[in-house]
């Protein structure tokens, strides 16, 4: 047997087997193969420490607040989830979705859910209700309207009894007087989380009930209320003297249920962004449509222009949708304050800081002549405020009614003749203006003030007739006046010159224009003058074949003046009906002569006074002699000064009369074969008039006149009467003012100031009428050099279409316009101006809810008041919720007298304090919407990364309790319009601090920022960090109106302001400073503020410490 060879170790000399030798061999190799891989095992565990690190380093922690809007099916109210789509609230992820296809694992996600109204209805509702107590009891937050309040257990809502409060009055809800019956609202105290909800609730109720009456939601109610068991009261309302919760949160679990008032979010109107939705008809409104339909007053000859009488049905109401949209806000701010801690909103304003400007519609033709948009301009310059203009297209006189001519040209046949009615240029009136030296016919003036709604107690009108007075052939035009002359138009032919700013609709020849007026003469060589209101018909009564009158004025009587062939007139006789002098008593008749019952004699048809027409037959063919007169009917509607022509209307070979009169309408008569009348209605046009009927409406006293004015062959309609305003196209070449308009343009061109267009149309314009006015506004800015380059707008008249509630926006925003701040909504009440206690912007939806037009929409505050019926509480509550203020005020007819003045200046100085004691940012409208856009279209990511949350949370777990909190704000702006221009990086938010944070101060790295009311302002020009920290002096902006660039080269900053127009910067400095620059510095010491303030263009300014 053969052993292992052995080999002896020198060393040692110890033996060993030759094959233990190599098993050491191999044993030594393995042990350097481990530590190798050891090796490895560490770096790769280190470098996977690395990576880790990195990632809680770099890899964000999103900051979000999921909403769940959970609807029934595919149908759901667009206007509380466009509350929630539309909220400034930032870091909020809106999610729509069934609530019965989602499983109670799947809500999970969520950390709050709003239930759609219709729910409540739903046939699954038991089922779905178990899902959501689930829910809230495993830390989720529900948010209900009060409708669900009999549909969820009481137990659950926190309540020991539901109160039914349909029944309840509410008349003496706000009433001035309080009695022990009387209803009051309280506020007990509540957590900091739910403080934004509360207050929301009580600034608008405290408003909207010192400013409305319960009647104005007549037939409303609180639906329910609850006495509390384990909930805890947000608002409650005294009951017969016992306190009943209206809203209500309750804590289940780890989650809580809120469940808010039938009073907020309300729905007695519509208030989506769509301008329809969000109503419930139920709640009463057609009460309130019965009680402002049976309240309207009746004035006689006002039927087409009391827009009084108009019904109304269910409006878009700012006020609601204001408070509905900052309510709902409040709840997610709430729900992030739960969940996070604090909550970020965006404010609509440059960084951080709400957004102020004044609207000022520039319209009256007074107001061009004495240059008030200059002086109102420098004025505000006193208060460092800037008005932001809007030029109408046609300037007219306030309350001025004045006499004049227009003509309907004939569109059908001389048979069936037709009309189109109002025209692009028609103004307050109808058809065509008849010219008259190159300007509008006009006469006489009413010497009262009398708006366009108002009736016209005179007869006032220009009272027109036609003949040939002087040979040539041609037509001229006759008119009687107030003033008891009768004037004489020669007939010029056509020249479509007179009419450029004027067209007649496509197709049609041009009318011809007449000369300056010339009084009719005598044979004596004198002026006819009549006693006032003189009535005049042209018609040849004696036989010779000349052009004779026939007249009248306020005495009633009627003469007759005959032509004499030198084509003057002999004086006036009086003429005899039934061996009698003729004379209507109560004021003038009007006359029109022609063979009425065609036996060949010549009748006189008489309107009178009172709305009655007489007729009185004719006894002979060769001269006017008549029988006794007899009424052959009265006109409808108690309208008075009827003017009647003869025109066979129906095609039956008989005369029928047409009847104007105070009324501004043409009634049609139709005369039978036994010469009884019968009314078929006023003449009626292819457009809509102002109160949504075709009557053919110029004015009031209308006077009918039948001729082919412009020689195709068919009469045409030529109406005489009263006319509102007087306007004339600010790019007429007959306008009376155009250098002062030229001045007053190149002024705003040079102060940087907004002119945009303030656009005229009424509540039954087409689309089509609507987009030719708009062509027309738009040509007449290009000849005077105005601009059209994305403006904005407001409405005259405040009217927008009515039938079609998004009509007029569309029209505009088709047409290049991206915001509207002034307009009553379609179908609501006729007020003098916009009243809203409160108002939010918001972008126009479709009914899909989608805002893929930019439309923008605001409507200004209501006006300051100040004393017994002061408005001053509006403002002050709109501050404390960071609203932006646009308010508006008309400045005509206030230059120079100092009282007027004073009234302006009373509340630019009221503004100028508020905006300086609560840091608005004063702008023009135009600056203002840009903002508001960029704080609406933006995104900002709250985040942090991991590394930091985790260390936060340690640090919490070491300090006992005080947080530790840190973010990084990120503003996205990317979604941002290019219409926001400049403004797209002027992104501010506030943050506002939760139970959580409420003890501690927050700072930020931002170059903007500003504690307030223990709210933190931020300017995210750029990503900014937030967090706990001690209050720091260092210089910082604090608000500013233009967007600007901060930078430092040594010891100098560099302070660059990019807007043009008024430029003003508010700053904090722990040392005092020195300027360089033609700004206004404003220091005040004892805070260490600075304010400085510019106009002019963009331009660089630097200041340096004093102490370098």
């Amino acid at each position: 047997m053969q052993g292992n060879p052995l080999k002896v170790n020198k060393l040692t000399h110890e033996c060993y087997n030759v094959k233990d030798s190599d098993l050491f061999s191999n044993r030594g190799i393995l042990l350097v193969l481990s530590k190798i891989r050891i090796l490895k095992i560490v770096i790769g565990l280190a470098l996977g420490f690395l990576l880790v690190v990195g990632l809680l380093l770099f890899l964000p922690k999103i900051e979000e607040t999921k909403l769940l809007y959970a609807t029934s099916g595919d149908s759901y109210d667009t206007a509380a989830y466009g509350n929630f789509t539309q909220s400034l609230q930032a870091g909020i992820s809106v999610d729509k979705q069934k609530l019965a296809a989602l499983s109670a694992r799947k809500l999970k996600a969520y950390d709050a859910i709003y239930l759609d109204p219709a729910l409540a209805e739903d046939a699954t509702w038991t089922e779905q209700t178990a899902k959501l107590i689930s829910y809230v009891k495993q830390g989720g937050h529900l948010l209900v309207e009060n409708g669900f309040a009999p549909r969820l257990p009481l137990d659950f809502l926190g309540a020991a009894e539901l109160v039914n409060l349909q029944k309840v009055s509410l008349a003496s809800l706000g009433a001035p007087q309080m009695t022990a019956d009387s209803l009051s609202l309280s506020y007990p105290k509540v957590s900091i989380n739910l403080q934004g909800v509360q207050t929301t609730f009580q600034l608008f109720s405290e408003s909207y009930l010192k400013h409305h009456a319960m009647d104005d939601l007549l037939g409303f109610h609180m639906g329910y209320g609850f006495i509390p068991s384990s909930g805890q009261t947000i608002v409650a309302m005294n009951v017969s003297g016992k306190p009943v919760s209206l809203a209500m949160q309750n804590r289940i679990g780890k989650g809580s249920v809120l469940i808010s008032s039938n009073f907020l979010p309300n729905r007695y109107f519509p208030t989506g962004y769509d301008m329809q939705s969000g109503a419930d008809l139920n709640l009463g409104f057609a009460q309130l449509a019965a009680k402002y339909q049976a309240t309207g007053k009746t004035t006689p000859g006002t039927t087409y222009f009391n827009k009084r009488a108009l019904p109304i049905d269910p409006y878009f109401n700012f006020d609601f949708a204001a408070a509905n949209m900052q309510y709902r806000s409040e709840l997610l701010s709430y729900v992030a304050k739960e969940t996070l801690g604090y909550s970020v909103r965006k404010v609509l304003g440059p960084y951080g800081r709400p957004a102020m400007a004044f609207q000022n519609h520039f319209e009256a033709m007074p107001a061009i002549q004495h240059k008030d948009g200059i002086a109102w301009s420098e004025e505000l310059k006193k208060y460092n405020e800037i008005p932001s203009f809007t030029l109408v297209r046609n300037a007219f006189y306030w309350g001025q009614w004045r006499e004049s001519l227009t003509v309907q040209l004939n569109t059908g046949t001389n048979a069936q003749p037709a009309f189109i009615g109002e025209l692009p240029s028609s103004g307050y009136a109808s058809g065509l203006h008849v010219m008259s030296a190159g300007k509008p016919l006009r006469q006489a003036l009413f010497p009262q003030y009398r708006d366009l709604s108002s009736a016209i107690e005179l007869p006032y009108r220009a009272y027109p007739a036609a003949a040939d007075l002087n040979g040539d052939g041609r037509t001229d035009v006759l008119a009687g006046s107030s003033d008891g002359f009768v004037y004489v138009y020669t007939n010029q032919g056509p020249d479509p010159a007179a009419y450029a700013s004027e067209p007649p609709p496509e197709g049609l020849a041009h009318p011809d224009t007449f000369g300056a007026p010339s009084k009719l003469m005598l044979e004596s060589g004198v002026p006819l003058q009549l006693s006032p209101y003189s009535a005049v018909h042209a018609a040849d009564v004696n036989g010779d074949g000349r052009a004779d009158l026939v007249a009248s004025d306020e005495s009633g009587a009627v003469y007759e003046l005959p032509q004499l062939a030198s084509g003057r007139f002999a004086k006036p006789a009086a003429m005899r009906a039934g061996e009698k002098a003729l004379q209507l008593p109560g004021g003038p008749a009007a006359p029109y002569v022609a063979d009425m019952d065609g036996d060949g004699k010549l009748d006189l048809v008489l309107g009178a006074a009172d709305g009655r027409v007489w007729l009185y037959k004719g006894r002979s063919a060769a001269a006017l002699a008549l029988d006794a007169g007899s009424v052959i009917f009265t006109l409808p509607l108690n309208a008075a000064y009827a003017a009647p022509t003869a025109r066979d209307m129906n095609g039956d070979g008989r005369l029928d009369l047409v009847v104007g009169s105070s009324d501004g309408d043409l009634q049609v008569y139709l005369q039978s074969a036994t010469g009884t009348w019968t009314n078929t209605g006023p003449l009626e046009g292819t457009t809509l008039n102002q109160v949504g009927n075709r009557a053919l409406v110029a004015g009031h006293n209308s006077v009918p006149l039948w001729l082919d004015l412009n020689h195709d062959g068919k009469d045409d309609l030529i109406v005489g009467g009263i006319e509102f305003g007087s306007p004339v196209a600010i790019d007429d070449p007959q306008f009376p003012y155009q250098a002062e308009l030229k001045e007053f343009i190149q002024y705003t061109r040079d102060n940087y100031l907004d002119l945009d267009p303030h656009i005229f149309v009424h509540n039954f314009k087409s689309a089509e009428q609507e987009q030719a006015e708009l062509a027309l506004h738009k040509q007449a800015f290009a000849k005077l050099g105005i601009p059209w380059l994305h403006p904005g707008t407001n409405q005259h008249t405040w009217r927008v279409n009515n039938e079609n509630h998004q009509q007029t926006l569309l029209s505009e925003e088709h047409d290049g316009m991206w915001y509207n701040f002034g307009f009553l909504p379609s179908e609501s009440p006729v007020i003098s101006r916009p009243e809203s206690i409160w108002s939010l912007p918001f972008l126009l939806q479709d009914k899909q809810g989608r805002t893929d037009r930019t439309m923008l929409i605001h409507t200004p505050t209501p006006v300051l008041r100040t004393g017994d019926y002061a408005t001053t509480d509006v403002f002050e509550s709109m501050v404390k919720l960071d609203m932006p203020i646009d308010y508006f005020e008309h400045i005509e007819y206030h230059f120079p007298e100092p009282s007027k003045i004073a009234e302006l200046t009373q509340f630019a100085d009221y503004f100028d304090k508020l905006r300086t004691k609560h840091d608005y940012n004063f702008m023009t409208e135009k600056q203002m919407a840009k903002s508001f856009l960029t704080a609406m279209k933006s995104e900002v990511r709250i985040s942090q990364s991991w590394a930091f949350y985790l260390w936060d949370r340690l640090k919490d777990r070491l300090a006992g309790g005080s947080p530790h909190f840190h973010a990084t704000l990120t503003p996205n702006v990317k979604t941002v319009p290019s219409l926001a221009e400049e403004y797209a990086g002027t992104l501010g938010v506030v943050v506002e601090k939760g139970e959580k944070l409420a003890l501690y101060s927050l700072q930020s790295d931002s170059d903007v920022y500003t504690t307030i009311d223990n709210r933190f302002y931020v300017g995210l020009a750029k990503p900014s960090v937030i967090g706990i920290a001690p209050t720091r002096e260092r210089l910082h902006i604090v608000r500013a109106n233009v967007p600007f660039s901060l930078t430092e080269q040594g010891t100098t900053r560099y302070l660059e302001l990019k807007a043009a127009g008024l430029q003003q910067v508010k700053l904090f400095s722990p040392t005092e400073l020195e300027f360089a620059g033609d700004a206004h510095i404003e220091y005040d010491a004892a805070n260490h503020l600075y304010t400085i303030t510019r106009y002019g263009d963009i331009t660089t300014l630097s200041f340096t410490s004093k102490a370098q």
